[in-house]
């Protein structure tokens, strides 16, 4: 298993869904200037299955990303920090489509510069985690598994 994630220190709480990799729905919501929280909907055991709320409440915007489950998966994550402490901005990546850039409909020029992170998955997505505050997500990362058999590959000659 492979943790790909934020590489500054984080302080909120951590949320972890290892090996939820079945995803069907993903709700993001934001105020005017960060992404607040999260929800996700999971398939487990044949059934559609909401998980908590991760991140704060409230909101002034909320963007639902629907997948063409069980052909549609998750193969990249891409986003924006505000100066590694909250999520600006997240963009999902499947097998079928791109969904977002979703960005706080308020940012103006940062103060700080953005943290940018780049998540591309080169072997099976096998969850999310993060660490989230009572009014942001602080940050996001994700779990893969890389590639069990190598089909259609050579030996090179031993000399």
């Amino acid at each position: 298993m492979i943790r790909v994630g934020p590489t500054f220190k984080t302080y909120g709480t951590s949320w972890d869904h290892q090996g939820k990799t079945e995803i069907a729905q993903i709700f993001i919501s934001s105020t005017p200037y960060r992404i607040n929280s999260l929800h996700f909907v999971y398939v487990e055991n044949g059934r559609h299955v909401l998980s908590e709320r991760i991140g704060g409440d409230g909101s002034a915007s909320m963007n639902t990303v629907t997948l063409d489950y069980p052909s549609e998966y998750i193969t990249r994550v891409s986003g924006k920090y505000q100066s590694s402490n909250f999520l600006v901005s997240i963009t999902f990546y499947t097998n079928k489509g791109t969904y977002g850039p979703f960005v706080p409909n308020n940012l103006e020029k940062p103060v700080y510069p953005p943290i940018e992170f780049n998540y591309e998955i080169g072997g099976k997505f096998y969850g999310f985690f993060g660490t989230y505050t009572s009014n942001e997500i602080e940050s996001i990362g994700l779990y893969m598994k890389p590639i069990q058999t190598l089909s259609n590959t050579r030996r090179l000659p031993t000399i």
